[in-house]
């Protein structure tokens, strides 16, 4: 029916318009990570690299939590929405 080619075509559009972003979240603070790339689940994020002192960490994060996170003066916080920019 015209109503599944819909929604079949906008799943279509969704998955390729998906920002990938690299993805490294330390077990503890300081520690190693194994960086690998994961697809952000919401259209409202941003790819995201985060350093604080000697932590770092880069994962997808919601647009509000990345500027709450850029007001906090330890953090030095970078945004940016190509695919694996972070």
């Amino acid at each position: 029916t015209c109503a599944a080619c819909y929604s079949v075509s906008l799943n279509i559009i969704y998955f390729q318009e998906a920002l990938r972003c690299n993805r490294c979240v330390p077990i503890t603070a300081g520690g190693s990570c194994t960086n690998t790339v994961e697809t952000c689940q919401r259209p409202d994020e941003f790819s995201l690299c985060s350093f604080a002192g000697y932590s770092y960490f880069k994962r997808c994060m919601r647009r509000a939590d990345a500027f709450a996170l850029k007001s906090i003066s330890s953090f030095n916080v970078f945004t940016c929405t190509d695919d694996r920019c972070n």
